[in-house]
C-alpha cells in the first residue's frame, strides 16, 4: 500500500490461491533476516543500539497500558507500571473485512490496546489504539523522518480499523518528553496541509486497489508465489517459487475444512463456522486496555 512512497523499503510476501480466494502472508523468513540485519548493523557514532530503542518502545507500552479496565484497576496496579518487567507478549488481533475498489479482503493484524473497554455488541466499533514512539522533532531532518514514519503509522492503523494512534516523543536518552494523540483518518490531510508533501494517502489507496486487482489476475493457479520489493527499487516482483501446494500459508486442517464445507454449502447445510471477519478476536490473557 505504501510502496509508491517507500523507495528504501525491502520486503517480501508469500501468496497462494485456493478455491478462487487469494491468500497472502508476510514472509517470516524475510522478516527474521531483516530483523537480524537491523540488530547486528553497526550503530552510527553516538547513536543508541537498536535493541535499546526497541526496549524504549515496549517500555512506553508498559507504562501507558493496564491489563484491565481502569475501573477494575487498583491504585497499586496503576502506580506500579513503571517497575513492571517489559513484555511484548500481550496484544490484540483485529480482523477486518474491507475492500479496495473491486477487491474484497479480510485482513488481520496485531493491535496494541483498546481504549476504555471492548464492546459486548460485536457490531459496534472497537476503540482500538496503536502506540508508537519517535524522536523529538528538533530540525528539518527530524521533520522529514517523522513525516515518513507517519506514512507507516497511518497505513497500519487505517487497514486494521484503528481510529487512534498515541505517539510518545522521546529525547536521545530515551526519556519521554510529551505525548500526542493522532486521529488516523486525519493524518493524510495533516501531512498535505502541514507537512512537506512526501506522500499522499489517496495515491496509496489507489495503488493498493490497482495492484490487488492486477495480482488476482496473475496468481490464478496452485503453488506458492513470491511478491517482493527490494531496497532502492521501484519495482514489485511477482513470480512462482513453488509449483504445487500451498506451502505453509494454509494449514492442512484449514484446507480439509474448506473442502468438506463446500459440498455441505452446495447441499444447503452449514459447515462449522469460523470466526467472523468483522468481529475482533477475544482478548488474550493479560491483554492491555
Amino acid at each position: 500500500m505504501v510502496s509508491p512512497f517507500s523507495y528504501l523499503d525491502d520486503w517480501e510476501m508469500n501468496a497462494t490461491v485456493f478455491q478462487d480466494t487469494l491468500f497472502i502472508e508476510e514472509s517470516h523468513e524475510k522478516k527474521l533476516d531483516s530483523r537480524q540485519n537491523q540488530y547486528t548493523a553497526p550503530a552510527h557514532p553516538g547513536a543508541m543500539s537498536q535493541d535499546l530503542m526497541s526496549y524504549w518502545g515496549y517500555k512506553f507500552e508498559t507504562v501507558a497500558l493496564l491489563d484491565k479496565p481502569w475501573s477494575d484497576a487498583t491504585r497499586e496496579d496503576i502506580e506500579s507500571r513503571e517497575k513492571m518487567v517489559v513484555s511484548n507478549y500481550a496484544q490484540y488481533c483485529s480482523i477486518v473485512r474491507t475492500g479496495f475498489g473491486k477487491v474484497k479482503i479480510v485482513i488481520g493484524g496485531e493491535v496494541d490496546a483498546v481504549q476504555d473497554f471492548k464492546p459486548v455488541d460485536k457490531s459496534q466499533q472497537v476503540n482500538w489504539v496503536e502506540l508508537k514512539t519517535t524522536a523529538l522533532i528538533q530540525n528539518e531532518k527530524d521533520q522529514v523522518k517523522f513525516e515518513r514514519k507517519l506514512l507507516k503509522f497511518w497505513a497500519q492503523s487505517f487497514l486494521l480499523g484503528v481510529p487512534k494512534i498515541v505517539v510518545g516523543y522521546r529525547n536521545h536518552q530515551g526519556l519521554l518528553e510529551r505525548v500526542e494523540e493522532l486521529d488516523t483518518q486525519a493524518i493524510p490531510e495533516k501531512v498535505r496541509l502541514q507537512g512537506r508533501g512526501l506522500w499522499d494517502g489517496q495515491a496509496c489507496i489507489n495503488f493498493a486497489s490497482s495492484f490487488l486487482e492486477w495480482l488476482k489476475g496473475v496468481v490464478v493457479e496452485e503453488g506458492v508465489w513470491k511478491i517482493r520489493k527490494r531496497e532502492k527499487s521501484s519495482v514489485i516482483e511477482v513470480y512462482k517459487a513453488v509449483e504445487t501446494g500451498h506451502g505453509d500459508i494454509l494449514s492442512a486442517k484449514f484446507v480439509k475444512w474448506r473442502l468438506q464445507g463446500l459440498p455441505q454449502l452446495q447441499q444447503g447445510t452449514q459447515p462449522p463456522q469460523p470466526l467472523q471477519p468483522s468481529q475482533p478476536m477475544e482478548q488474550p490473557q493479560d491483554g492491555p486496555t
